[in-house]
C-alpha cells in the first residue's frame, strides 16, 4: 500500500509541476486538490494505527522541545505527510550525523554570530553550485532568487529574535504574515493543512526516546542560536519501541523513569484505555 500510494504521489507531484507551468492560475486549485489527498492519506494511517496501538500516534501532534536537546539528525525522504503518525522499525534512530556539522547551521553561525555575508559561506556555495546545475532549491532557480531567500531569512531570525516563536497556526491566528513566505497563512483553519505543517520544525522520536532533527533547518539553527528554552516541534515517525512505551503509559503499566516526563508523554491521558 505504501508503495503504490508513494507512487501515486509522485506522479500527482510531476502532473502538477506541468500543470502550474503552462497555467499559473491553477496553483490554488492544485493546493488544494494536493492538501485534500495528503489528509485522507494521513486519515487511512491514523485509522489502521488506532486498531494496533492503545494510543494511536496523532499525525498533527506537538510537542514542547528544549532545542538543545535535537543533537543528531534523521532525515526522512519525500513529503512530511508520508511518515506522520508513522511507526517505523529498524535501525534508522542510529545516526552519525549531527545537526551542528550540518553546512547549514555552521552558515547561521558565522552570519548572525560573526558577521559573515552569507556568500562567504560553504552552505551558500553549496547552494549555488546546485542552483547551476539546474536543481531549484525552496523555489529557487536562479542565485539572485537565492539573495531574496537570504534576506528573508535574516526577516526570520529578526523576527523570532524580537517576538518570539510562532507555529504556522499561531501566524494565522494573529495575523501576521510568514517571515519567509512573506504571506499570511490561509485562513481557514482546514483549508491547506499539511501544506502549513510543512514550515515547522519536524522531528522522529527513537526507542530510547530520543528526539531527532528531520526538517525546519532555518527554525532549529535560529533557536539554538537564540538560546530558546522550548519550541514546539511536529512528531513523525516513531520506533515500535518507543511507541510500546507510549502505550505502557496510557494504560497504566510501569515505565522506565527516564522517561516519565519525556515531552511526548505529556498530556496523554494515564489509564484511559
Amino acid at each position: 500500500m505504501n508503495h503504490a500510494m508513494a507512487s501515486l504521489d509522485d506522479a500527482l507531484r510531476t502532473v502538477g509541476r506541468r500543470l502550474v507551468t503552462r497555467h499559473p492560475q491553477w496553483n490554488s486549485m492544485l493546493l488544494r486538490a494536493r492538501d485534500g489527498y495528503a489528509r485522507a492519506y494521513v486519515r487511512l494511517r491514523w485509522g489502521v494505527n488506532s486498531l494496533r496501538y492503545a494510543v494511536p500516534p496523532d499525525p498533527y501532534r506537538f510537542i514542547e522541545v528544549d532545542p538543545a536537546t535535537l543533537e543528531r539528525v534523521v532525515p526522512v525522504s519525500g513529503p512530511k505527510f508520508r511518515h506522520a503518525g508513522a511507526v517505523v522499525g529498524g535501525d534508522w534512530d542510529r545516526p552519525t550525523l549531527r545537526f551542528e556539522e550540518m553546512d547549514v547551521f555552521r552558515a547561521y553561525k558565522r552570519h548572525f554570530e560573526d558577521g559573515v555575508p552569507w556568500r562567504e559561506t560553504e552552505f551558500y556555495d553549496r547552494i549555488v553550485a546546485e542552483l547551476e546545475d539546474g536543481h531549484a532549491r525552496w523555489g529557487c532557480r536562479t542565485q539572485r532568487e537565492f539573495d531574496e531567500r537570504c534576506e528573508r531569512l535574516d526577516r526570520l531570525y529578526e523576527t523570532i529574535r524580537t517576538e518570539g516563536y510562532r507555529t504556522q497556526e499561531q501566524l494565522r491566528s494573529s495575523e501576521a504574515a510568514d517571515p519567509i513566505k512573506g504571506e499570511r497563512p490561509s485562513e481557514n483553519r482546514d483549508e491547506l493543512k499539511t501544506e502549513r505543517l510543512k514550515n515547522e520544525i519536524a522531528v522522529n522520536i527513537g526507542r530510547d526516546g530520543e528526539l531527532f532533527f528531520s526538517d525546519g533547518r532555518n527554525r532549529l539553527s535560529i533557536a539554538k542560536l537564540l538560546g530558546l528554552d522550548s519550541v514546539p516541534v511536529r512528531v513523525l515517525r516513531r520506533h515500535p519501541g518507543w511507541q510500546s512505551i507510549r502505550d505502557a503509559y496510557v494504560r497504566g503499566e510501569p515505565i522506565p523513569e527516564a522517561h516519565r516526563d519525556h515531552p511526548d508523554l505529556v498530556g496523554l491521558d494515564r489509564g484511559e484505555r
